[in-house]
């Protein structure tokens, strides 16, 4: 094999890493628009599971599809921390999407957002990326939804939220 050959074999690879990376990028991003057109949301109760605030018959927070779908995604006694965790961001987001009108409170909720992903980056580092994917794509499952988290980050795009050093991140979790 001549230089030249090798170094199109490299060429090949690499479009090949390539191609494979965009055909996952892809498939998230359609999997996370799916999931965000409202296809994936509970058949019963529309007017209640389509709204912003959901239902919350428990009053903790978080919408109990959300809830649902952390004890049942999560349901080992070893992800007790992670379902902690998980609930923080999803109460913090829920805050968000219903206070998305007021720039004052979406500064609050994505200052708690924040601290909630610095909890669950500190008790789930190397699974953090594909845990909040798959939850924040459960809590943006319809488009108002959808529309009020981006209305909420438009709100403190120039804000600046300082975020805390990695080793004081587990400090963030509220339990």
């Amino acid at each position: 094999m001549t230089g030249l050959d090798n170094h199109h074999g490299s060429l090949r690879v690499r479009r090949c890493l390539e191609i494979c990376a965009l055909v996952v990028t892809t498939g998230l991003l359609s999997g996370l628009l799916v999931s965000c057109s409202g296809e994936n949301a509970p058949s019963s109760s529309p007017n209640q599971t389509e709204s912003l605030a959901g239902v919350d018959a428990d009053a903790n927070g978080v919408r109990d599809d959300v809830d649902r779908y952390i004890d049942t995604t999560y349901a080992d006694q070893t992800s007790a921390d992670l379902n902690k965790a998980l609930r923080q961001y999803a109460k913090a987001v829920q805050s968000s999407l219903v206070d998305a009108d007021s720039q004052a409170l979406s500064l609050t909720h994505a200052t708690e957002r924040f601290r909630a992903l610095e909890c669950l980056m500190a008790r789930r580092p190397r699974e953090f990326h594909a845990i909040f994917v798959a939850v924040r794509a459960q809590l943006l499952n319809t488009p108002s939804r959808s529309a009020a988290y981006l209305k909420a980050d438009d709100q403190v795009k120039t804000a600046n939220i300082p975020l805390l050093p990695a080793d004081q991140w587990m400090t963030a979790c509220q339990s």
